[in-house]
């Protein structure tokens, strides 16, 4: 007999994906390096900080939200990929 599988995966939200993967940091190097990466989408974007849906949640639609949530996990892999080829593991 086939074990049918869990469906109950846990769904992870983008900021959670985004601290997991910088989780070997300290709380302080984690936030550093999602400042960075917001300022890297506003300047990319030419956006004001204030346009982030997560520092203003009440100010955008569903739609932007998402494709700025998923923008913002794109950036964050290729910061944590440029990251962990530069670290060395003693």
């Amino acid at each position: 007999m086939k074990k049918n599988k869990s469906k109950n995966k846990s769904i992870l939200t983008v900021n959670e994906k985004l601290v997991k993967m910088f989780e070997d940091h300290i709380p302080e190097d984690r936030q550093k390096v999602l400042r960075d990466i917001d300022s890297i989408m506003c300047n990319m974007l030419e956006l004001d900080l204030d346009d982030l849906p997560w520092i203003n949640p009440n100010k955008h639609q569903l739609k932007w939200e998402n494709l700025m949530n998923k923008l913002r996990l794109i950036i964050g892999k290729i910061e944590y990929e440029s990251k962990r080829k530069t670290r060395t593991v003693h």
